[in-house]
């Protein structure tokens, strides 16, 4: 989409989905919105993303009692090949803040849900010139997008991102490149943080990746659904981006001789350089500057570099001196996600949120 096109998305298209209602204990109920949110930051991509993308938000029950009070705000960021209906429809987040606000172990919250995901599944939530700007969707033009049209406390102290698998590696990328935004950053299960086990380039959805040809290969192994080679798309356009390396859009550190991979030595290093555990000690001021950072991993989760790559990272986060929580459980990559949020993760990251203006 053009600019000027893009210039006339001025208006907002807010649906509620849901009511505020009486539950039968005689609490109330928060209400869910979908909005479409302008999104500058994906203009240009190459992957033909909207620059107007969805997302779903929780107005707690005393939203609309108080005009004049203001809410701090978490922002959810879902897995690849999800969307941001996920957290309503898969992980029962509205009921799950509805409880936590009725039995006073939260204050009450505004919880924003967007959208993150493309063609090959996700944008990882990091800046590519192939994906698009997703890192700067989230940090500019939708937090300001929720501050400008609800009431929220818009200061870094009482904002917090959390984020699943893709979304908590992009939780942590904001983290680590976009400081000023969040301060409390919790990541579950977050993917994508070292080259190990099936995200190395020994799984063979490499190879199969790297025999796309032309838009008709594409397609077909879009409409395949064959997961891993579709996601080594997404990684490398958001990764290992090339604007010239059509239909693809990404390069590949590696070469494919006589049916084995052979790795670009150069072009390996720079990939590696774009993975987090790589980035820590870059980070580490930003890191350090954060009012909480924890991330956890079920030890039975079916990504085997999801555990790998978390201990890994925490490993670089204890190197670095970084103050962080590590929270490893019986589980595999979506059990007890829902249970989690409600019984560990957001009374954890709403007990180190601002919930009161400075004045």
């Amino acid at each position: 989409m053009r600019k000027s096109i893009l210039g006339t998305l001025i208006a907002v298209a807010v649906m509620s989905i849901s009511v505020a209602t009486a539950q039968s204990d005689g609490t109330t109920t928060g209400n869910v919105v979908e909005i479409d949110v302008p999104a500058p930051a994906l203009d240009g991509n190459l992957l033909d993303s909207s620059v107007v993308q969805e997302a779903a938000v929780y107005l707690p029950p005393g939203y609309d009692e108080d005009r004049d009070r203001r809410f701090p705000t978490i922002y959810l960021l879902h897995g690849i090949f999800d969307d941001h209906g996920v957290w309503v429809e898969n992980f029962n987040v509205p009921e799950i803040l509805d409880r936590l606000i009725a039995d006073g172990k939260i204050p009450e919250l505004i919880v924003v849900m967007p959208n993150g995901g493309n063609k090959y599944g996700g944008g990882f939530y990091r800046n590519s010139p192939v994906s698009g700007n997703w890192a700067d969707y989230i940090a500019d033009d939708l937090v300001s997008f929720i501050d400008e049209n609800y009431r929220t406390l818009s200061d870094q102290e009482s904002r917090t991102v959390v984020g699943h698998s893709m979304g908590g590696y992009g939780a942590l990328n904001l983290a680590m490149n976009r400081p000023g935004i969040f301060s409390v950053v919790w990541a579950l299960s977050p993917c994508c943080l070292a080259a190990v086990d099936d995200l190395s380039f020994g799984n063979d959805a490499w190879q199969r990746a790297a025999k796309i040809k032309g838009p008709e290969d594409l397609q077909q192994l879009i409409d395949s659904r064959d997961f891993y080679p579709i996601a080594a798309l997404g990684l490398l356009a958001a990764f290992s981006p090339d604007v010239d390396a059509a239909p693809i859009y990404g390069k590949f550190p590696f070469d494919v001789v006589r049916g084995e991979i052979v790795i670009d030595d150069v072009q390996f290093d720079k990939y590696l350089d774009a993975l987090p555990v790589r980035q820590v000690r870059h980070a580490r001021k930003n890191l350090r500057s954060l009012h909480g950072l924890a991330l956890d991993v079920g030890l039975g989760d079916q990504f085997l570099h999801i555990p790998t790559g978390t201990l890994e990272f925490s490993q670089r986060l204890g190197d670095e001196r970084i103050p962080h929580l590590l929270d490893i459980y019986a589980g595999d990559h979506r059990q007890f996600i829902g249970e989690r949020l409600e019984a560990i993760v957001i009374p954890w990251v709403a007990d180190r949120m601002r919930f009161e203006t400075d004045d």
